[in-house]
């Protein structure tokens, strides 16, 4: 029995320095953020304060001449949809061929947007109203993010929302 207890203090104090070290991770991590010429169109992304922003910029880079169209970064970021077709069978499924940790981000911060953003959770309650599962919505609202952060980022703009609603409204005028 005691020998159990002091390999649980051993364990305890070795945790200690781990959460230290992670401590000092964050911080740094933090103060670069905010050097960065970026960090503030990032930053006024909604719900990505603090883990996210930071890790969505480091994703995204600050090479602008990188991407030459949002579709590129959509299909970097594995969030649209890859067509498979065989015969008469014909479907869309998820892109595999993508930077994961970048599509895990994206990923998140669509999961994020939907409780800081009502046309985000509009957009992902009619997803789902159409039969696609949670994270077919997520993805494909990660795409329209992918999209407006693309825009952000080319022009160094940050997020309005209603740049966004106007431009939505001129878009569905066009489409209707």
């Amino acid at each position: 029995m005691r020998a159990k207890c002091r390999l649980m203090l051993a364990l305890v104090r070795q945790l200690e320095v781990v959460q230290e070290q992670i401590a000092a991770y964050d911080e740094e991590i933090n103060r670069l953020f905010q050097q960065h010429s970026d960090s503030r169109i990032f930053a006024s992304l909604p719900g990505a304060a603090g883990r996210l922003a930071p890790r969505l910029l480091a994703e995204w880079g600050d090479d602008r001449e990188r991407y030459e169209k949002a579709t590129v970064v959509q299909a970097l970021a594995g969030t649209s949809p890859v067509l498979f077709q065989s015969g008469k069978y014909r479907f869309t499924r998820q892109r595999r061929s993508c930077v994961k940790p970048f599509r895990r981000a994206m990923h998140l911060f669509a999961f994020q947007s939907i409780r800081q953003v009502s046309w985000a959770e509009e957009y992902y309650d009619t997803k789902r109203s159409q039969g696609k599962t949670h994270h077919e919505a997520l993805r494909a609202l990660a795409n329209i993010w992918v999209r407006i952060i693309f825009a952000m980022w080319k022009n160094r703009t940050c997020y309005d929302e209603a740049t966004f609603l106007t431009a939505r409204a001129r878009h569905l005028s066009r489409v209707a």
